[in-house]
């Protein structure tokens, strides 16, 4: 059973992988202008995983055969969610991308239903809608209005991200002692494989980057890539999928409010109000399972 402060570790975690997260939209749209996507997401990857392979070499040796796969799994499902968003970041703004690829939090919770037909909590579902509620406030905002085809490779990119978090719960459920690192660095080898063998065969190699294409690309392959899906991975033996993709949810206002500062993105009446109705659907969300962790914790 895990303790309030395991909890509080975990909410604090996921909140700072949500703001990295929303700085990297703006990072990864101008070093689009630099780099191809393909090249950029699997070199991005490739050189997470060669950083974290030293030490996790050993650890690599005592996983099982079934962690192996699911591990595969998980990152082919990764590796979808990472080249959609690209792609689509590409043909948007980075504002709308976080945006849309916050969807994710309306996705999981019925995602989850049809996937292992259990219940999904009251205080999940509320939140979740309050959530989604303030994404179409800012969606359909201004600028903002219209789909293009950036934002549904994005919106598609939020299914394999909602199908992530869901195939890394049901990871722990199955094999609770998983070591947590080795798991991780499963997932960054089959994207960085992937993506580096697409790029090798379908983009030009770039030849050199400025000195903020130097700074994006390491912001988003050490604090991005490989510190955000540590900690995220490792937070989720504390919270359940639903959950998660609420925190990780907020990353849309983290892109928001970069893309406002440095981008110069619109801040509407409108976009205020989602914002704040994102934040009560994150609020309901914790009261609610907060509430219930809280009970077990005092029945120990």
């Amino acid at each position: 059973m895990h303790t309030k402060k395991q909890l509080l570790w975990a909410d604090l975690s996921l909140l700072f992988i949500a703001l990295a997260w929303g700085y990297t939209f703006i990072l990864s749209k101008d070093l689009l202008t630099e780099l191809t996507p393909f090249v950029f997401t699997g070199t991005r990857f490739l050189v997470a995983a060669l950083i974290l392979l030293p030490f996790v070499w050993k650890r690599l040796r005592s996983v099982s055969r079934e962690v192996w796969i699911q591990g595969a799994v998980c990152g082919i499902a990764l590796c979808a969610a990472y080249t959609l968003q690209i792609l689509g970041i590409e043909r948007t703004t980075p504002g709308k991308a976080g945006v849309i690829t916050g969807t994710n939090v309306i996705l999981v919770p019925f995602l989850y239903f049809l996937w292992r037909r259990l219940p999904v909590k009251k205080g999940a579902v509320i939140g979740s809608l309050l959530a989604f509620a303030g994404l179409l406030c800012l969606s359909g905002e201004g600028e903002w209005a219209g789909l293009s085809s950036g934002d549904l490779l994005v919106f598609l990119c939020a299914v394999f991200f909602a199908l992530h978090i869901l195939m890394v719960d049901r990871a722990y459920e199955k094999h609770q002692d998983i070591d947590t690192l080795a798991f991780v660095m499963i997932q960054l080898m089959v994207v960085g494989v992937i993506d580096t063998a697409i790029a090798a065969v379908s983009e030009p190699i770039p030849h050199q980057l400025s000195g903020y294409g130097w700074f994006a690309f390491w912001f988003d392959c050490l604090i991005g890539t490989l510190l955000a899906y540590v900690v995220q991975i490792k937070a989720q033996q504390f919270s359940p999928p639903v959950h998660v993709s609420i925190l990780l949810s907020l990353e849309a206002v983290f892109a928001f409010l970069f893309s406002w500062l440095l981008w110069g993105e619109p801040l509407t009446t409108v976009v205020v109000i989602g914002v704040a109705l994102m934040l009560a659907g994150i609020y309901v969300t914790e009261l609610s399972d907060h509430k219930e962790k809280a009970d077990e914790v005092d029945r120990i």
